[in-house]
């Protein structure tokens, strides 16, 4: 691939000059995963750093639920309501925020007075998004964090955790199935300054536990099958759980089982979108730090690991069994697309 694809008018020479000190540190090749966190969460490149400028609309590369209606903030509200009746009133611990939109629904639920009770927090690591919220969030009770332990740390371990999009921004390790081989190899990045990026297939190291990714169980591959794992958001829940002493985590995002992942998609499930428009194959490399990269989460894994940490499973439900169950049956994300792709998982400790 052309590395001219890579870069955009106006930071080309310095993006080139990272891109090739950084790859020449790492012997000029990388995991994927590797290239995907620096795509998205380099402090000076990345797409959540500085390439984002808004969230849906127009100008946005991307929408969210919470873009496009208020159902599922008023539905998080309702479920905020009912954890009181086994907790009494939690903190609420909001990860990854977006635009603020779905915080503000989720606060306007409660009314005016009651919401000035409600102790709100956001995790947000992407700057520019932190501002907007601020903006968006004025004179609501919110309290900023940029990592989820600092969050846990500051109510004493004790909170409603719930995220919207969240895992699928996580970076992903990419791997294709070898029928010759009959193995897995894990897709790496090479960046060469003349003939641009390459991918390079790796056998997985000695001791690598594929037995904790149910992705890679799937039986009856065809050649060169690709999927995903996420060891960095299972790091992440790790990370939770050493803080989290009481409360409920739920997680929304599109995805399911690896089966429903993978079926009918040879080239699976990452891609990449800028301006609305969803890219895949060797598009992902392009616009680096201008375009999102997300996946498929795999809610198997999820619950597996859940069960790892200690965290008691309460239920998993598509979005629009979840929206109908506090009284949002109506709204357009309950509809059959975005209702149906969209899967809720809660959690408990």
């Amino acid at each position: 691939m052309d590395d001219q694809t890579l870069f955009t008018r106006g930071n080309m020479p310095d993006l080139r000059a990272f891109l090739q000190q950084t790859f020449e540190k790492t012997g000029g090749i990388m995991p994927f995963e590797n290239f995907m966190a620096m795509a998205l969460y380099d402090p000076r490149f990345g797409y959540y750093s500085n390439g984002i400028e808004t969230v849906g609309g127009a100008r946005g590369d991307f929408a969210t639920a919470a873009t496009l209606s208020g159902g599922l903030g008023r539905a998080i509200g309702s479920w905020i309501r009912e954890s009181e009746e086994e907790f009494g009133k939690l903190p609420v611990i909001e990860v990854g925020a977006g635009t603020g939109d779905l915080a503000k629904e989720v606060l306007k639920s409660f009314g005016w007075w009651k919401r000035r009770h409600v102790d709100y927090h956001i995790v947000d690591v992407s700057e520019p998004l932190r501002k907007r919220q601020k903006e968006n969030l004025k004179g609501l009770p919110v309290t900023w964090h940029t990592g989820i332990s600092e969050a846990l740390d500051a109510v004493d371990g004790r909170a409603l955790i719930f995220s919207n999009e969240l895992v699928d921004a996580f970076p992903a390790k990419w791997f294709s199935w070898s029928e010759i081989e009959q193995c897995w190899l894990e897709i790496f990045v090479k960046f060469d300054s003349r003939k641009g990026i390459e991918e390079i297939f790796r056998p997985l190291p000695k001791g690598f536990p594929d037995f904790a990714y149910s992705a890679l169980q799937l039986p009856n591959l065809e050649q060169e099958q690709r999927v995903e794992i996420q060891p960095l958001y299972q790091r992440w829940l790790a990370n939770l759980a050493e803080h989290w002493k009481e409360g409920l985590l739920l997680t929304i995002d599109y995805g399911g089982t690896p089966e429903e992942i993978y079926e009918r998609r040879p080239g699976g499930s990452l891609r990449a979108y800028y301006k609305q428009d969803r890219i895949e194959g060797a598009g992902i490399y392009q616009r680096f730090g201008k375009q999102d990269l997300t996946v498929d989460v795999n809610f198997t894994d999820l619950q597996n690991w859940g069960d790892e940490f200690d965290f008691d499973m309460v239920s998993e439900s598509s979005q629009a069994e979840f929206l109908n169950r506090f009284g949002e049956g109506d709204d357009a994300m309950a509809g059959s697309g975005p209702g149906e792709a969209f899967r809720v998982l809660e959690q408990r400790r």
